[in-house]
């Protein structure tokens, strides 16, 4: 019988730094039938040079392709995941990692357990490639608790994950509206779609940590992850008061870090914080401290 294609997804944005290490684990698996699939979001520097220096050393397809302007990773992972061929597919990000039995482990133990899809295990790097933490595993919960939990902590990296392809037959894609916990939002709606997962229990995963964003990219989490919770602010597949909770700890967070440099955006945040918990007295004082920054804005 033949092995299983395994379509592996990519986005790349500014990726020329880390992509030709990323590629070289790929070539590593000991599970060899894939195809890579790499998007470019936004053309700035030598990786499109670099993909195709790797597809000329491999006998695995390498396809690329290539937005002109930056559009947004989940754009870019939803092109890639239209033009898949394979039976499973496994996500990836330009500067991450996998031990050589990643697909391999993947893909027998999905088989063993009868599910469509991996929850893998995670080795921390740092940005040179030194694994500062080893051995972060998945702690198996019953179905119905994962999306609550995840609202709690997001414990499913993106470059863990593998799926059978058949997740994403009926149109499950990654929600472009989202600028921040993207990943999360599909990992919900698997489940919600009845796809139980395997959980690893060895990290095959090398996730690659960055320096700690500013304080205005926190403001900008904050807001994003603001809009992930509204999203299912009704929805009972998660608990509700939890996810009012979470809502209004990332408005609260919003409006307070934008008031002095962006008060219209920190109102725009009071006022839904305002509606959300009109009874609440923090909710009153955020509305009228984000008003008065408003009203001194020249």
């Amino acid at each position: 019988m033949n092995a299983p294609l395994v379509s592996i997804i990519i986005p790349a944005y500014r990726a020329g730094r880390y992509i030709t290490e990323t590629l070289e684990s790929i070539r590593a698996q000991t599970h060899t039938a894939w195809e890579v699939l790499v998007c470019e979001d936004g053309i700035v520097d030598d990786t499109r040079d670099r993909v195709e220096a790797f597809a000329a050393t491999t006998p695995q397809p390498v396809r690329l392709f290539q937005n002109p302007c930056n559009r947004g990773v989940s754009l870019a992972r939803n092109r890639l995941l239209d033009a898949a061929q394979g039976e499973f597919v496994a996500l990836l990000d330009a500067d991450d990692l996998w031990a050589p039995n990643h697909l391999t482990y993947s893909l027998e133990r999905m088989k063993a357990d009868h599910t469509d899809w991996i929850i893998g295990g995670t080795n921390l790097l740092a940005a040179d490639g030194a694994i500062v933490e080893r051995d972060i595993l998945p702690h198996p919960l019953p179905l119905p608790q994962i999306p609550t939990r995840l609202l709690d902590y997001n414990f499913i990296l993106t470059g863990a994950a593998v799926f059978s392809r058949r997740v994403f037959t009926d149109g499950l894609r990654f929600d472009p509206t989202l600028t921040i916990g993207e990943d999360l939002d599909l990992w919900i709606r698997v489940i919600a779609g009845g796809h139980r997962p395997s959980f690893s229990n060895v990290a095959t995963f090398h996730y690659r940590k960055h320096p700690s964003s500013a304080t205005g990219d926190s403001a900008n989490f904050a807001e994003g992850m603001a809009a992930l919770y509204s999203k299912y602010l009704n929805n009972p597949i998660v608990d509700r008061q939890k996810c009012r909770t979470g809502l209004a700890e990332y408005l609260s967070v919003t409006t307070r870090m934008t008031r002095r440099t962006q008060p219209a955006r920190s109102l725009q945040a009071a006022r839904q914080l305002f509606r959300l918990r009109p009874l609440h007295p923090s909710s009153w004082l955020y509305l009228a401290r984000a008003k008065l920054a408003a009203t001194r804005t020249p």
